[in-house]
């Protein structure tokens, strides 16, 4: 959302919300249904460095807080699309998801859901997993943004074009990052991975050692997946590296990887997916069904009907970067009237309400 825009678009939220308008569009989109989505959440700063994909753990309680004093009646994710499907849904009803798999979601979410009793799925991908690295990008970007110096990158056996990042130039530091980014994932091994971001955050004057330690960038274990599982919380399909490609043959085999990967853990079949980063093509459709993918969730906002395509599922992205009002317009439906209202999805729809 633009910046100019956000301040105008919250005071007509706090208007609507005075003028009991909240409570009108939550009646009237009482059976429609919501999915949340979450990402990891702050053990350290990772919420000032990535405010969109971390969340400060007291803030997320807040939320759920919420939830649970608005009635909102939170469903696991099969049980929510099979009624959804049906046209049973009950009033009000939320699915919480988180995507990626962070250790962050075991250490901080986790207790979250099990003190309010609400079910969640968790979308998990499964390289880093395997792996038990930090994830690269995210190490690299973190430095890049913490960083108040120039980063001397040369003599780390890099291509000639990545020297020197300086401060003073934004869009040449951010340039550098991501040839260091897609250098890294593309060119070396994961052992070669961790010791090049070691020496980008060394020569940064950032402790790596403090970010393998905390695992602030890492994702889960075996173990913790395990453990996830075994307290309740369901564990879903995310690929395997984070990514669904453009083709038949390798789509299927990130899906199949990390269903390998994930269902021994767990102890059962896999058949819901999350797109990673939201990308995907209804080209993909026709290739998840052959592999007996049942659902899938998008980043796109919006509530969900019983003729929404089921692996076209639309989402609410909370993050640290929402603010209160906004995610209370979104969870009582006058977010989506307003979309409505600009004609952005018909409004024959909306009729169908029950």
């Amino acid at each position: 959302m633009n910046s100019s825009i956000r301040p105008i678009k919250r005071a007509l939220y706090q208007t609507a919300k005075l003028l009991g308008l909240f409570g009108v569009a939550r009646v009237l989109t009482r059976r429609h249904l919501r999915i949340l989505c979450y990402h990891g959440f702050a053990i350290s700063d990772e919420n000032q460095f990535r405010p969109g994909l971390f969340m400060d753990a007291g803030k997320f309680e807040s939320r759920m807080q919420f939830l649970k004093r608005s009635g909102c009646c939170v469903l696991p994710l099969d049980q929510a699309h099979r009624l959804l499907r049906q046209k049973k849904l009950p009033k009000y009803p939320v699915v919480i998801t988180v995507d990626d798999g962070f250790y962050s979601t075991f250490k901080l979410a986790q207790p979250v859901f099990l003190k309010y009793s609400f079910p969640a799925t968790v979308y998990v991908t499964s390289y880093y997993c395997a792996k038990e690295t930090p994830v690269f990008r995210l190490v690299v970007q973190y430095v890049f943004w913490k960083c108040a110096k120039e980063i001397d990158l040369s003599g780390l056996g890099l291509p000639a074009p990545i020297t020197t990042a300086p401060i003073a130039n934004r869009e040449h530091r951010d340039r550098v990052m991501w040839q260091l980014i897609r250098f890294g994932e593309s060119e070396i091994d994961e052992p070669a991975r961790c010791e090049l971001a070691a020496a980008i955050a060394s020569r940064s004057g950032i402790d790596y050692l403090q970010i393998t330690q905390s695992r602030m960038m890492n994702l889960m274990t075996h173990r913790e997946i395990t453990e996830m599982a075994e307290a309740g919380l369901d564990v879903q399909l995310h690929t395997h590296r984070h990514c669904l490609p453009n083709e038949k043959q390798a789509a299927q085999r990130e899906v199949e990887q990390n269903r390998d990967y994930l269902e021994p853990l767990v102890g059962r079949k896999l058949n819901h997916l999350c797109y990673p980063s939201g990308i995907y093509s209804q080209d993909h459709w026709p290739w998840l069904q052959e592999v007996q993918i049942e659902s899938a969730t998008t980043c796109e906002v919006g509530l969900n009907y019983s003729d929404t395509p089921a692996l076209g599922l639309k989402r609410f992205l909370d993050g640290d970067n929402i603010e209160k009002i906004d995610f209370e317009a979104e969870l009582s439906g006058f977010s989506e009237l307003l979309r409505r209202a600009r004609g952005l999805i018909p409004w024959g729809q909306f009729q169908r309400s029950s």
